[in-house]
């Protein structure tokens, strides 16, 4: 029996036989083509099937973090650009289907790779992802990788289009050397509850038979004995009870002992999350993420259409707070048909509100639509990215400059409260002087985390450093509570942190009036509360 430590990602309790996944199971020789032409229609028809293939998922899936995956990779499998790399690697160089597949993919991934855009970097992994895809096609390979059930999958990295293979197979959990988390496949683990834990090398499971995870505290056993078997179980046993007891209490309020209610609401990319935000017992919407409206086109979404998506959302919660967050795009949220300067540093450069006020046409078009659909429910416009009151300010005069237009117009429109992501560490310091011109904050601790330890939050080379329990970001947690409060403000907080079961206490303590989480996440927080 061997234990390791690693970095949990997931929470939950899993044990099984042990399954290592190979993320590079072809062996492509360059070969010469003999027929072009073969090769040609070789290379349309397997990408036809990987795109029904993604297609069917993403119309059969009612998750918005996998749907996000999967509209990435059939934007790619659809890109001209590619097609034409790989229609001329065959053409030109007489290269076989597979080989100029899998190297026109790869030379893009190396390519973006070795840029200092975070964005970029994180869309080579999924390129490397649809390579795989592609040629298992090209193979006649209809699965992936094929692992038993309950099986605790080991790999290198797990890329995201296998994740959703060996899900469908009843996994007990995973267990991987790279990748933190944020990572694709972590946030895709939390979100279906299957147990992980990163940081671990996967030669140290070579003859494993089976394997037992922790997603609490990150502790692995290796061939477990006997007893750490039965230790598990229980701990499993617990665990799923708990779990059980949330989701039954989970439309309950979140009130503490002592009387103090907490708003427990969801974070959404639109409107088709609705159902699951509703059946999970949300308090309403804490973060409505509008760039994906925007993904995925050739333009700009208009008014109109915006304002029938906050529409339909703020009905649908028919009459709970929904927080829209501005168009958040820059650094890791790049949009294809938005100008954006080459930037050294991306995640330091133009991107959230910073972007809006340089573009006014783009702002002013969704200031108008959310403040028309504040007519139909109870809306909170927040504009992420803010630095100093002097972003909170050129915010509130754009606002007033959408009503100004709307009343000139002869359009009807509603009031909403105004509120300011945190995720800075410079605008936790001066939460007071922002409060002060505002009706809410929101801390947004990806990026604040980030920040605040100068860590990728994408490099699994620093995941060490990236640290929820620091003490330096706890103190400004307190600073952002107590300077809001002292304004008459309420404090909300939107990232990872606001669903993690440890520091729930902490959170409360310090008087956060809301948390917003994954809908699945609602009810064992609204749990932990009211056990406090």
């Amino acid at each position: 029996m061997l234990e390791f430590q690693g970095v949990p990602v997931s929470e939950g309790i899993a044990l099984g036989p042990c399954f290592i996944v190979d993320t590079e199971e072809f062996v492509i020789e360059q070969t010469t083509a003999d027929d072009v032409a073969k090769e040609l229609k070789r290379v349309q028809t397997a990408r036809e099937q990987v795109a029904h293939r993604l297609q069917q998922q993403l119309d059969a899936s009612d998750n918005e973090p996998q749907g996000e995956i999967l509209r990435a990779h059939l934007s790619m499998l659809n890109d001209p650009q590619l097609a034409t790399g790989i229609e001329t690697s065959i053409q030109t160089n007489r290269e076989s289907a597979e080989y100029a597949v899998s190297h026109n993919l790869l030379s893009y991934a190396e390519m973006l790779e070795a840029l200092p855009d975070e964005y970029l970097r994180e869309r080579a992994q999924d390129l490397r992802d649809l390579r795989l895809q592609w040629l298992a096609a090209l193979f006649g390979k209809s699965e992936l990788v094929d692992v038993p059930s309950g099986a605790i999958v080991i790999a290198t990295e797990l890329l995201p289009s296998q994740f959703l293979q060996v899900k469908s197979h009843g996994i007990g959990g995973i267990v991987t050397e790279q990748g933190g988390t944020t990572s694709h496949v972590s946030i895709l683990a939390r979100n279906f509850g299957i147990p992980m834990v990163t940081g671990v090398q996967t030669s140290a499971f070579d003859g494993a038979e089976s394997v037992a995870i922790n997603g609490q505290d990150g502790r692995i056993i290796i061939n477990p004995d006997d007893d750490t078997k039965t230790q598990f179980n229980q701990a499993r046993e617990t665990y799923e009870t708990m779990m059980r007891q949330a989701h039954e209490n989970r439309m309950f309020a979140a009130t503490t002992r002592n009387g103090q209610t907490i708003e427990v609401a969801a974070n959404i990319g639109g409107p088709d999350d609705l159902e699951e935000v509703l059946a999970n017992g949300a308090d309403g919407i804490g973060l409505f993420r509008t760039e994906f409206l925007f993904m995925d086109r050739s333009a700009a979404p208009t008014e109109n259409e915006q304002y029938e998506v906050y529409r339909r959302v703020a009905e649908a919660m028919a009459g709970k707070r929904v927080v829209i967050r501005t168009l958040d795009a820059g650094a890791d949220k790049k949009v294809s048909y938005l100008h954006f300067d080459d930037e050294e540093n991306p995640f330091l450069g133009v991107r959230g509100l910073r972007y809006t006020l340089k573009y006014p046409e783009l702002f002013q078009t969704q200031l108008k639509a959310v403040l028309r659909a504040a007519q139909h429910g109870k809306i909170s416009l927040m504009f992420p990215m803010v630095t100093n009151v002097a972003d909170v300010e050129a915010a509130i005069e754009a606002v007033d400059e959408a009503r100004r237009t709307l009343t000139d117009e002869g359009q009807a429109y509603g009031s909403v409260e105004l509120g300011a992501m945190i995720e800075v560490p410079a605008a936790a310091l001066i939460t007071d002087l922002l409060a002060e011109k505002l009706d809410f904050v929101s801390v947004g601790t990806n990026d604040l985390i980030q920040y605040t330890t100068a860590s990728d939050r994408m490099n699994p080379a620093v995941t060490a450093w990236y640290e929820p329990g620091h003490p330096g970001l706890w103190r400004l947690l307190e600073q952002v509570s107590r300077g809001a409060h002292q304004q008459g403000a309420w404090v909300g907080m939107c990232g990872e942190l606001a669903g993690t079961l440890e520091f729930v206490p902490r959170l409360v303590e310090l008087g956060f009036d809301e948390l917003s989480m994954s809908p699945k996440r609602i009810g064992l927080i609204k749990t932990a509360i009211r056990n406090l």
